[in-house]
């Protein structure tokens, strides 16, 4: 496995870095109108501040590195060898 499949959570700092990095770069990170959210109320103006968007487009990211991560297993074994592992990993 190369170092930059490695998912987000296991490079701390870095990984965040990397995120950051990524979302200046990505012209689809300007502005994207996201999906209307049950979890929590809109802020009042109906538009997210610029901490709710990267939380969200962060934790988008998340989800992706660790499909990504999962789809590189070779069989139904270790497949679930890594779902375990992303099971009982801390979360930070």
């Amino acid at each position: 496995m190369r170092a930059t499949d490695i998912p987000v959570d296991q490079e701390g700092a870095l990984g965040l870095c990397r995120l950051l990095l990524r979302a200046a770069s990505s012209p689809a990170a300007v502005d994207a109108p996201s999906p209307p959210s049950h979890a929590g109320a809109p802020p009042p103006s109906g538009r997210l501040t610029l901490f709710e968007r990267f939380d969200r487009w962060a934790a988008r990211m998340r989800q992706r590195d660790r499909e990504r991560y999962l789809a590189q297993a070779s069989d139904v074994f270790e497949l679930e060898a890594r779902i375990r592992e992303l099971e009982r990993r801390p979360y930070y």
